[in-house]
This record gives C-alpha cells, sequence and structure tokens, in this order.
C-alpha cells in the first residue's frame, strides 16, 4: 500500500536467525549501532534516490526530514538525486530515460509486482556480509516480510520504517459512559465486550463503539493468512481460516448502532474506538486537537495471544543495475544505524530495529503524544507474514476490502462474499496466467 496512512513461523523465524548469524561474522564484529563500516569512496558521486512510496516524500523538505539530511551529514562526497513517484516519474518512466534508481524505498508487498517484474531486484546478502550489517538487530517478521515476498528465499530489501497497528479510543466516551480504558493486551473478545457498552444514542446523538480499516485488518492480519494459494495460480479466501478472520470483524458491525463507518471519522469525536496505523497520531490529532485520546496495543486473538498485525514495512533496495553499490548500501546501512533510527523514533516514526532504546524515544518530539501510552505501539509481538508461494506463480493483489463491501453495502451473507471475492480473483488470475502463456 502507498501513502503516509501505509507505511504491509518458527521456522523462518530461525531461518532468520541463522542468516543473520552467517551475515554479521568475520574478523571484525559489525558495530552494535549498525553504522558503515568505513565509506567506500571519498570520491564525489551521485546517487539516485527513487521514493516509489509514502506520499510524505511527495515534498522535497518530507524527504529532507526522513532521510536527505542524514546522508548529508554522514556522506558529504553524495549528491542526492531524490525523484519520487508521480506521473511520468514511474519505474517505466524511468528505465525509459535511462534513469536507473540506485536505492529504492519500496513497500515489501510491491517486491514481486514492481522490483522483480522490471529486473531491478537483487539479493542484498553479499552487501550484507561485506558490510557487516547485522540482521539481528530487526525485528524478525519484518525482515520475513521481505524475504518472503518472493519465492527464492532471497532478501531484495532492508526494512527501514515500518507501519505497526493499534488501537485509538476516545477518553472523553470512556468517561461520559463510565466504562474503564481499554488496556494492552486485550483479546477481541475484551474489546467487542467494550464496543457493545459504549455503541448507543443520548440527546440524540449516536456514539460508535469501534471501527476498523478492512485493507488494513486483511492485508496485515494476525492470523498470518495469505489471499493467494501458496501452491497453485488461484485465490484462497473461501477457507475456514478466512471465514474466521472475517467473522471476528464482522460481529461488531452487527451491533445495532455500530453500522460499517469510515474509520477517519474518529476524530469527529462520536467513536470511542478506531484499530488503524500509528501514523494517525498525527493526521488524526491535525484533524482535531482538542479530541482527548489515548493509545493501546491492538487486541488479539485469543488463538495467537499478545501477537499484533504484521507491519507494513517500507524497505530500502539496492538496484541490480546500480553502478554504487557499495555506497549505496552504506547509505541504507547509515539509515538503519541507531543514531538515525533514534531521530525518527522522536518523530512518531516506527523503527524496525529491536533496540529498547530506541523505542522508548518513540514520539517524544510530538506534543501530541506527551503523556500517552506510547508503549502500545511495540507492546504486541509483530506477526509473522505468510509463507513465501511456490516459484513461478503470477502475482495477483487479491481486494479482501470487498468482503466487507459485499456484506455491508450489498447485503451478501459471509459465505456468499468470500466465494465471491475469490472468483472473481480467480478469473483475473487466469487472464494474467494465459498472458504470460501459462496455463
Amino acid at each position: 500500500m502507498g501513502g503516509q496512512g501505509y507505511r504491509k513461523m518458527v521456522a523462518v523465524s530461525v531461518g532468520l536467525a541463522v542468516f543473520a548469524s552467517g551475515c554479521s561474522s568475520g574478523k571484525e564484529a559489525a558495530p552494535p549501532s549498525g553504522e558503515p563500516q568505513g565509506k567506500a569512496s571519498g570520491e564525489p558521486v551521485t546517487i539516485t534516490f527513487f521514493t516509489a512510496q509514502n506520499s510524505v516524500y511527495a515534498q522535497e523538505a518530507g524527504f529532507e526530514n526522513e532521510i536527505g539530511q542524514y546522508i548529508k551529514r554522514k556522506f558529504p562526497n553524495v549528491t542526492i538525486k531524490h525523484i519520487h513517484k508521480a506521473t511520468g516519474q514511474d519505474y517505466p518512466d524511468l528505465i525509459a530515460a535511462g534513469t536507473i534508481p540506485d536505492i529504492v524505498l519500496e513497500s515489501s508487498g510491491n517486491i514481486l509486482s514492481k522490483l522483480k517484474e522490471l529486473d531491478l531486484a537483487e539479493d542484498a546478502a553479499g552487501l550484507i556480509k561485506k558490510h557487516q550489517f547485522d540482521l539481528g538487530r530487526l525485528d524478525e517478521a519484518s525482515v520475513a516480510q521481505v524475504r518472503n515476498a518472493n519465492p527464492d528465499g532471497q532478501l531484495y530489501g532492508i526494512p527501514f520504517t515500518l507501519s505497526n497497528i493499534i488501537l485509538f479510543y476516545n477518553k472523553d466516551l470512556f468517561d461520559k459512559f463510565g466504562v474503564p480504558y481499554p488496556k494492552d493486551g486485550m483479546q477481541w473478545d475484551e474489546v467487542y465486550d467494550l464496543a457493545k457498552k459504549l455503541t448507543r444514542t443520548v440527546d440524540g446523538i449516536s456514539y460508535k463503539g469501534l471501527s476498523a480499516h478492512p485493507g488494513v485488518m486483511m492485508g496485515y492480519n494476525q492470523l498470518s493468512l495469505t489471499p493467494l494459494d501458496l501452491k497453485q495460480n488461484k485465490a484462497a479466501v473461501n477457507t475456514t481460516e478466512w471465514k474466521t478472520l472475517v467473522e471476528n470483524f464482522k460481529r461488531f458491525y452487527e451491533i445495532p448502532g455500530n453500522e460499517y463507518t469510515n474509520i477517519d471519522d474518529f476524530p469527529k469525536g462520536q467513536m470511542a474506538m478506531a484499530v488503524h496505523v500509528a501514523e494517525k497520531v498525527t493526521s488524526w490529532y491535525n484533524a482535531n486537537k482538542d479530541l482527548k485520546f489515548d493509545i493501546a496495543s491492538p487486541p488479539s486473538f485469543k488463538e495467537v495471544p499478545g501477537t499484533g498485525m504484521q507491519p507494513n514495512t517500507y524497505s530500502l533496495f539496492v538496484t541490480k543495475n546500480s553502478k554504487y553499490k557499495d555506497q549505496s548500501f552504506q547509505i541504507v546501512q547509515h539509515l538503519l544505524s541507531d543514531e538515525v533510527q533514534s531521530e525518527l523514533s522522536k518523530q512518531g516514526i516506527v523503527s524496525p530495529l529491536k533496540s529498547k532504546a530506541v523505542r522508548e524515544l518513540y514520539g517524544k518530539n510530538m506534543p501530541q503524544l506527551n503523556g500517552k501510552n506510547t508503549g502500545a505501539v511495540y507492546f504486541s509481538k509483530n506477526a509473522q507474514p505468510p509463507a513465501p508461494r511456490a516459484p513461478g506463480l503470477v502475482y495477483y493483489s487479491v481486494n479482501t476490502s470487498k468482503i466487507f463491501d459485499n456484506m455491508f453495502k450489498g447485503g451478501m451473507d459471509l459465505n456468499t462474499s468470500l466465494r465471491s471475492v475469490e472468483e472473481e480473483a480467480n478469473q483475473a488470475i487466469q487472464q494474467l496466467v494465459t498472458q504470460k502463456g501459462g496455463k
């Protein structure tokens, strides 16, 4: 997913730990802060940096604030040519013009459809080993998300920032109706009980108990489900597991008065709880600076207690055709240092680092988070992503939000909606297979 709002297994975790250990081995230990070993060259060089995601980078000031300034301080010999995705400035346009980016910032969900499809992706293992970058410093789920996005198991990029999902709540409404505030570590059943108590109409004003963004809740679901079959060119939505997932959220919208609505109505003050990405601490605050809100960890399923959502990961990729791979990787390495990540954390940007010190700095420079439960952002363990799909399969982005649209806008029952979404996806998948000459 693009935009500011959307910063998308034991065996996998063990594999990552082994890989991280192997990559950080060498005659010299990797710096604990993740700092580069040294500049590959002191000669002037121009690095093309393409931001394909995150609307904040559409303005150069946004890029400078979160990325550019840190590169300039560390690498005075490097000139950054920044290009943000726009009409006439997308991947095909750059390739056609011969402007191949050295570094790409992209959502991990677009690895196959963008970087791999356009032959820009390359396994970063060699650069990781050469520059002694310690993968063990990073959240395992975010690394697995990058690795599992492709069937060959190669790690094309390094997670840079995450978009963790949290529970927002309106303290005024809880106070008004005498209901205890949500706490970290709650399960969905407990939050469902709160939503029922807070959904009511008083003095002609309707108050909703809870809303969530269907696309976020499905796409980064806590049960690690994928809408695509792992071994065949078909969708896998009409399943018992998906039914369990959808039923959990469906029941909230069946509470009388808590109808399916726009989650961005939360700042208006008539919604008690909302589950969304942590970046909303900025946009919702700007929409209503008088809103008395706080945050808690996302509710978990009883099947996976203490497990939050899968992170929506923005990663940095050194491209296959870059002429400055070492310099580019050292820039990536610096942006993942404790120093830079600490500064970003203060701005309310969720870090992929496991460092407790970095995490404790979250939101320190944001007045709207003063006194808030900022530890909620990292309270839950991030859910693992689905396993990688088999090689040779086509990729199709299944519109799982349509499951809810069918039910609450089209009047379908759950089973019919799941079947409809799966059938529609299968038709599109077969068209892609035919276009590629498969069967």
